[in-house]
């Protein structure tokens, strides 16, 4: 019987031996590891972004989830506004001071215009709101932290565009200055009684 318990006691300790020489010893702790930066807030991060890409912020018109923004970079100054959607997990990239369809009296041309330019632009589109003001977006899933090289294309291509379209958007709206008086049609009008 001691010569059946002998190799079993042998075969034991040569297969246990290997696991507990892998075990560090208490004394071999791992280092701490260093705490992680903080998470930065929406409107740090986008105030981050726009300083190294030349932009200005607006802190009379921002708040937590909206940043307003001023480009002057290359034609001009546009104003572009950074909104935080947090219902719908996106971050949204807005320009307006396109004008307004209220008064226009050819709003399909306008429309025509808006959409073939929707068709030709990179990023973004043009869209016309409740309130009949053009504007033009661009929507990004918030899912992920942006990178400030994606960020600085959006923003320097959406000002570039908002530069390039908006004199023939105003052209097609008129503004009242450049209005000329219909003399027909106030030749027509009755008075006020």
């Amino acid at each position: 019987m001691k010569a059946a318990i002998a190799p079993v006691l042998i075969a034991f300790l040569l297969i246990a031996a290997p696991v507990f020489a892998q075990q560090p010893e208490p004394t071999q702790t791992q280092p701490p590891k260093p705490k992680p930066a903080p998470k930065l807030t929406f409107a740090e991060r986008m105030k981050q972004y726009l300083v190294r890409t030349g932009a200005t912020v607006d802190e009379s018109k921002s708040s937590a989830e909206m940043i307003v923004s001023n480009s002057d970079t290359r034609g001009g100054k546009v104003t572009i506004v950074l909104v935080n959607d947090r219902r719908r997990n996106l971050l949204g990239f807005y320009i307006y001071n396109f004008g307004s369809l209220k008064t226009a009296s050819n709003k399909e041309e306008v429309y025509k215009y808006l959409l073939g330019a929707n068709d030709s632009i990179t990023i973004g589109s043009f869209f016309v709101d409740s309130d009949e003001d053009i504007g033009y977006k661009y929507l990004v899933s918030g899912g992920q932290t942006m990178s400030q090289t994606a960020f600085e294309t959006a923003y320097i291509t959406m000002a570039a565009v908002a530069r390039e379209r908006k004199p023939e958007i105003k052209k097609l709206l008129g503004s009242p200055s450049e209005e000329k008086p219909d003399v027909k049609k106030a030749a027509e009008e009755k008075p006020p009684r």
